[in-house]
């Protein structure tokens, strides 16, 4: 399985959980959260980074700038 399809099976499965009862748990709270980059989407790339074995949030970042377009 590549990248891509990697990426797109983790976000489905994420969304399917997220609206079912994650959200309750991962909701972020701060006055100055960019929401035009959903929650969904941060946990996402989080895990993807993960499971690329990162495991520092700076290598996580570096992993989904290689992978993504800005």
């Amino acid at each position: 399985m590549n990248w891509q399809d990697r990426l797109i099976t983790i976000y489905l499965y994420v969304c399917k959980h997220y609206q079912d009862k994650l959200w309750i748990y991962s909701q972020r709270m701060s006055h100055y959260a960019d929401l035009s980059f959903s929650d969904e989407k941060v946990i996402t790339l989080y895990l993807f980074g993960v499971l690329d074995k990162h495991r520092a949030n700076k290598n996580i970042y570096g992993s989904a700038d290689r992978h993504l377009p800005p």
